[in-house]
């Protein structure tokens, strides 16, 4: 299974960079496997990571077991593990656009189908300095209310998921959902989803089977 989880890793990092959603060491991610947590290590592109680099915590004791020193938000991660038992994969990014939009105080809205089936809920926080415990408390508390992204001013994203699919996929709609608002705006009359079309979209078959194969 470690192996497995390395590899999962492995692909969402590379996957991060080519999207252009993290700059070089920036982002974090990690992946569950039962009581262990795999975290990116601190300073290394997300895309450059050997398989004995990962960082292996244990996510009771909270002592690090291998791996190079984790990310700086290693409190972050496992205070996510711990409040949603239904997480086994974090992806934390710097989308621009999306941090852009966030950091003028705007909110990233439903412009499109996709965003609502597979985002959806999104929690906002105002900056918090990175790395320590006040921001993954907070963090753990937006989390803990059922969102499935967490939106940092002035710093990032985090989405979370079942699957490095849901988790990634999740954070690429929030990016490109923030560049159809930007472009909406530009156009002059931005025009989003009304409440009853987010609703429809919601419980629309086809939608609830899209989000079912993201988790595999």
């Amino acid at each position: 299974m470690a192996l497995e989880i390395i590899k999962a890793l492995t692909d969402m990092g590379k996957a991060m960079v080519e999207n252009g959603l993290v700059v070089g060491p920036g982002g974090n991610i990690s992946g569950r496997d039962g009581k262990l947590v795999y975290l990116s290590p601190t300073g290394y592109d997300l895309d450059n990571i050997k398989p004995k680099e990962w960082s292996v915590i244990d996510l009771n004791r909270e002592n690090q077991l291998g791996g190079l020193r984790p990310t700086c938000e290693v409190e972050m991660h496992l205070r996510i593990f711990k409040a949603r038992s239904d997480v086994r994969f974090v992806c934390h990014a710097h989308p621009p656009t999306a941090v852009g939009l966030i950091s003028g105080g705007a909110k990233i809205m439903p412009f499109t189908p996709d965003f609502v089936a597979f985002v959806d809920r999104v929690e906002y926080l105002p900056f918090i300095a990175p790395g320590g415990h006040k921001l993954a408390v907070a963090v753990e508390k937006a989390f803990a209310k059922g969102v499935n992204a967490v939106c940092l001013r002035n710093h990032g994203v985090i989405t979370i998921g079942c699957s490095v699919r849901e988790a990634l996929t999740r954070m690429i709609v929030i990016e490109d959902q923030a560049k159809t608002q930007v472009a909406a705006i530009t156009a002059g009359k931005p025009r989003t989803l009304t409440v009853k079309e987010q609703n429809a979209i919601r419980h629309a078959d086809a939608a609830a089977y899209r989000r079912k194969l993201l988790t595999k």
